[in-house]
């Protein structure tokens, strides 16, 4: 047996290494099929270098150090300052609608009425069983009186030894248990009355009102839909308003550029559809926090609307930043290079030769951008770098002021 198994075994062994081999130099090869190009575009960048008759001209700018004020610029959308949708609170076919799109209502206009049958019958029934409740008030009322005198006759009759002890007992415990089924009668009344009245105001719900003055945005509804009551999905909303007097201007500004923004900053609002026009206005509130999931601060702006602005519109917002408190480098937005080990720029040294250095960056200010950290006052920044231009190269840098 072991005679028959060492042969295997070393067979398995070698399978095992030259299976080893195969995928190493597979890598090997891989490998230089990856970095042949690279080696052949960094040769030709040389050569293109050489024959150029020397380092490769760039342009380049010296960063200066500066407290910047800047105007953000943002998209923002267009909401009338109170809209609502209009769903029904009971279940009908509707008998009349008497609103469209586009019309103007005041507060609790009527804006349709719901035929609800099942609501109105159950509202008769409650009613005939109130009377009923009455009627059975009165008579307990009218026992509880009777049993009442009839008991203060026997007590009078007991005292003067006319009639037994017990008789008169029972008499008084009549009166008792009749003025019980008193109050039980009018605990009945009045659950009765409130069912009716339940059943009152949610007949009244058959007549959609107008929660507030404003223009109707949508309709979901005809004259002979079968809606249901409630919102929740599936159910058939029958209006949109919306009171756009004024209109709400929403816009989530970046963490990095939401420093400073408060109620009460200016900011203007500009519309494609209205060229040429900008409204003034200013932040009305804010979320007063960031929003982890966007890292973002939400903001409002309030403006008066003379019509011209219609709720759902697209728009431009413009608000203008404070400096900060100290001096931050401003970096060009052409010199930034962004890689996959984030933020860079090629700064040329006093011997021109080109280092690829890290940056911690602050505010995006469209043109030029804050770096808090990696660059000082000074430094020399390649702006739009090319190919050419790599780590540890040397360049002949041409100054743009």
């Amino acid at each position: 047996m072991i005679a028959e198994t060492t042969p295997r075994s070393e067979a398995s062994s070698r399978k095992a290494y030259l299976g080893a081999g195969l995928f190493l130099l597979l890598l090997l090869v891989l490998f230089g099929i990856g970095m042949l190009p690279r080696l052949r575009h960094r040769e030709a960048l040389a050569v293109e270098a050489r024959e150029a008759g020397g380092p490769p001209f760039v342009l380049a700018t010296r960063v200066q150090a500066r407290s910047a004020e800047a105007q953000l610029e943002l998209p923002a959308t267009i909401e009338a300052f109170d809209q609502t949708p209009v769903y029904a609170r009971t279940s009908g076919y509707v008998r009349q609608r008497l609103v469209d799109i586009g019309d103007h209502v005041r507060q609790g206009q009527l804006l349709a009425v719901i035929d609800d049958p099942q609501t109105a019958q159950s509202l008769l029934q409650a009613r005939a069983t109130l009377a009923q409740l009455k009627a059975q008030l009165a008579q307990a009322q009218a026992n509880a009186q009777l049993s009442r005198v009839t008991s203060e006759r026997w007590q009078a009759l007991e005292a003067q030894g006319v009639v037994a002890h017990q008789d008169a007992d029972q008499k008084r415990a009549q009166a008792g248990a009749d003025a019980a089924a008193v109050a039980a009668a009018e605990a009945n009344v009045a659950a009765g009355e409130a069912n009716v009245r339940n059943l009152t105001e949610q007949a009244g719900f058959a007549r959609v009102v107008a929660p507030f003055a404003g223009v109707i945005l949508s309709r979901g509804i005809d004259t002979g839909s079968l809606i249901s009551a409630g919102s929740t999905s599936g159910v058939t909303q029958l209006f949109s308003i919306g009171k756009s007097e004024v209109v709400r201007v929403f816009a989530d500004v970046p963490q990095t550029a939401s420093t400073g923004l408060h109620a009460g900053v200016p900011a203007q609002v500009q519309i494609r559809e209205l060229p040429g026009q900008t409204f003034t206005g200013a932040i009305a509130r804010t979320s007063q926090s960031i929003d982890p999931t966007t890292r973002t601060l939400h903001v409002e702006v309030d403006l008066h609307n003379d019509g011209r602005i219609l709720p759902g519109m697209y728009a431009t917002l413009r608000m203008q930043l404070a400096a900060g408190a100290t001096p931050t480098v401003l970096l060009p937005a052409n010199a930034l290079v962004v890689r996959s080990a984030g933020p860079q720029a090629f700064v040329i040294g006093a011997d021109h030769v080109v280092h690829l250095r890290a940056l911690t960056l602050g505010r995006d200010l469209g043109a030029l951008t804050e770096v808090t950290a990696g660059l000082s006052p000074g430094d020399m920044v390649v702006l739009s770098p090319g190919d050419n231009v790599m780590d540890n190269v040397k360049v002949q840098p041409t100054l743009q002021q």
